[in-house]
């Protein structure tokens, strides 16, 4: 432990075992994070918000021409989750669906100039 007072001076000044426990208690401060700062809310609003943004990404991925297979289903199945009032499990389908078509959409972009049909040599 690296310290502006040297460590003779300080187990004196504090004692060795309340260091070790005033260390022990900063570090459990540091790496433990703050409950509201992860803490996902499962409501109507924000399942009907992600919905409707994975709704309007797959329609943008669908313009052109690249959309994934499975991504309409999970769109679907977020849907009727929500109508179920089980918002859990519809925020997490609608998070992966929106995740699907924001990634169809990046391989749309990466790929669009680099097309190559089979007859071309």
């Amino acid at each position: 432990m690296g310290s502006w007072l040297p460590r003779r001076i300080r187990y004196r000044i504090f004692g060795e075992h309340q260091v070790r426990v005033i260390f022990f208690i900063i570090l459990l401060f540091f790496l433990t994070p703050t409950l509201s700062t992860y803490a996902n809310t499962y409501d109507k609003k924000t399942s009907a918000e992600i919905i409707k943004q994975a709704e309007s990404s797959y329609k943008k991925v669908l313009k052109v021409k690249n959309a994934w297979r499975d991504t309409k289903k999970i769109i679907k199945n977020a849907k009727k989750a929500h109508k179920a009032e089980n918002y859990k499990k519809s925020i997490t389908l609608a998070e992966k669906a929106l995740n699907e078509a924001r990634m169809a959409y990046e391989q749309y972009e990466k790929q669009k100039n680099n097309y190559r049909f089979l007859d071309q040599d």
